[in-house]
């Protein structure tokens, strides 16, 4: 019974690893469109500067771009993991909640049986 029980705590530290670095990812891609969206006003800021920089900011901007792409899609692969992880986990509380109630309906037999030969032991003594 232990050991089912550390499989699910287990189980449940995965399933939070999983959804801290969903999150991560998602903070990461979130910065990426804040940098995004300070390029594309920067360059559409207009000032002698910016004309200087206007190439560099446009392959910065590029190297953004795909860059949130590739968050995005690693965040979708997460959120997936997240679900598989999720799935596990509850099929591992049904499993210790079955032997839960399996240990419990043995020990109450357990325990009628010990009634039951006490009551036979006391009547066979009666007897005698």
């Amino acid at each position: 019974m232990k050991s089912i029980e550390r499989m699910l705590a287990i189980q449940s530290r995965i399933r939070g690893l999983a959804e801290w670095r969903q999150k991560a990812i998602e903070q990461q891609a979130m910065a990426a469109r804040e940098e995004s969206r300070a390029l594309v006003e920067a360059m559409n800021g207009g000032g002698l500067v910016d004309a200087l920089f206007a190439d560099m900011t446009a392959k910065r901007l590029h190297r953004v771009t795909v860059s949130i792409g590739e968050l995005d899609a690693a965040a979708a692969e997460q959120a997936k993991r997240v679900m598989a992880e999720t799935g596990r986990e509850k099929r591992t509380e049904r499993l210790v909640d079955q032997l839960r109630k399996v240990k419990l309906r043995s020990d109450q037999d357990k325990a009628l049986a010990e009634i039951m030969d006490g009551a036979e032991a006391r009547r066979a003594a009666s007897l005698e």
